[in-house]
């Protein structure tokens, strides 16, 4: 082949152009390889992924009336029941609250029977009492004593005698018949038989209201056994207060259950309950927002009803509305809102941080020995809220130019890098 100088010039060419891709090369080999990104505007994304155990918002609750034993049971746990459908039946003793019952009755009459005697001898007293008590002998006494019967009439006849006495032994004592120890003997008697009936008065009151108030308790325990009595024969047949699923089934039968226990509880309506925990920093799940339950069988919405602190951080109330859930299903709760405002946002892998606070490194251009060469310039900011991929700075970055994202080696302020997609920020 003949050798001219237009192929001599080629092979030049081409040689100048081997040298220069291999001192490039040469030049960037050891060059931290970078890939850059732009900051942007956005809202921040919160996510959080909890799990909780479903539970009926609404039960009905059936409790004993009174002690009694479980007789004939007709459900089990978990079973559909529809309103007023036969549950189970309870025996109680209702031979025995009859014989209560009436034995109260008797015992009242009996009662009734004394304070009708002892009314009518406090009244005797009482009576007899308020017509002689005023003449205590010193005047002459009434003769025009009204005329009593029975009891008081006999009463009233001895003081009256008592006071004729002492009448008749004050004018002796005057004519000097007799001594005035008699006369005082005679004073004596009257107000003994004065002192005694106002006493035994006293007394009759004091028993009077002790009667009365035991007639008061008999009533009561009357009524009680009367009101247990009702309650046996509504209570024989315990049916379902509502449509629903049997909970708590607590009746067996032959087992005694006292007065207020527990006997059965049925879930009722469409709404569960599904408590979860979330972290304590957690401040973007608030009451009202919606969130996601899901398991194998079932992706459902919930409404968060309340919040609360708990030991591991706040536990979650969540309301959800199915015919298919089932109490104790698990479901996995997912939480996810976007930021209402907006803010400068950089990927979380940009940010870094030393003992001097957090900064990005910013990527530069310049002219360099090999042309174009990129490099990098510290560039400190502040830092907001982040999420899974963004963190907000607040202060420090006011520009969109293009900052590292990722970096095969350590960086430096400074440094000069070799930049993998240099298209996306300059141009050619």
């Amino acid at each position: 082949m003949k050798f001219t100088k237009k192929t001599a010039g080629a092979i030049i060419f081409v040689a100048l152009l081997l040298l220069l891709f291999f001192s490039k090369t040469i030049y960037t080999y050891n060059m931290p390889e970078v890939t850059g990104t732009k900051p942007r505007r956005g809202s921040l994304s919160k996510l959080e992924i909890s799990s909780g155990i479903a539970s009926w918002a609404e039960t009905e609750a059936i409790y004993a009336a009174s002690g009694g034993t479980a007789g004939r049971v007709f459900v089990r746990e978990g079973d559909a029941v529809e309103k007023d459908q036969v549950l189970f039946d309870m025996d109680f003793d209702i031979a025995a609250a009859e014989r209560r019952y009436a034995e109260t009755g008797n015992n009242i009459g009996k009662l009734e029977a004394e304070i009708g005697g002892l009314r009518s001898r406090l009244s005797n007293i009482r009576t007899a009492l308020a017509v002689t008590e005023s003449d205590t002998g010193e005047e002459e006494p009434d003769t025009a004593l009204p005329i009593f019967t029975g009891q008081a009439g006999i009463i009233a006849l001895e003081i009256s005698k008592a006071k004729l006495a002492l009448k008749n032994a004050k004018l002796a004592f005057e004519l000097g018949s007799i001594s005035k120890n008699d006369l005082v003997n005679a004073e004596n008697n009257l107000k003994t038989l004065l002192f005694k009936y106002s006493a035994e008065a006293d007394d009759l009151e004091l028993s009077l209201t002790s009667k009365l108030m035991d007639m008061e308790n008999l009533k009561l325990s009357r009524e009680a056994v009367r009101d247990l009595l009702r309650d046996y024969r509504n209570n024989a047949v315990i049916k379902a207060p509502a449509s629903g699923i049997v909970l708590n089934l607590a009746v067996e039968k032959g087992k005694y259950f006292p007065e207020k226990a527990l006997l059965v509880s049925i879930g009722v309506g469409s709404e569960f309950f599904v408590e979860c925990g979330i972290s304590t920093d957690n401040n973007f799940v608030n009451p009202g927002d919606a969130c996601e339950l899901s398991n194998a069988s079932h992706v459902l919405n919930g409404t968060v009803r309340r919040i609360k602190p708990s030991m591991q951080g706040k536990t979650v109330t969540i309301s959800v509305r199915s015919d298919e859930v089932s109490d104790g299903e698990t479901f996995d709760v997912t939480f996810e809102k976007n930021s209402a405002a907006s803010f400068v946002l950089v990927p979380n892998s940009a940010v870094n941080q030393d003992n001097d606070g957090f900064f990005l490194y910013q990527i530069k251009r310049r002219k360099g020995i090999m042309g174009d060469e990129y490099y990098l310039a510290r560039l400190n900011i502040f830092i907001g809220d982040s999420d899974r991929q963004n963190t907000a700075v607040l202060r420090g970055l006011t520009f969109l130019d293009p900052i590292v994202l990722v970096s095969g080696k350590a960086l430096s302020d400074g440094a000069t890098v070799s930049l993998k997609n240099p298209e996306d920020f300059f141009e050619n």
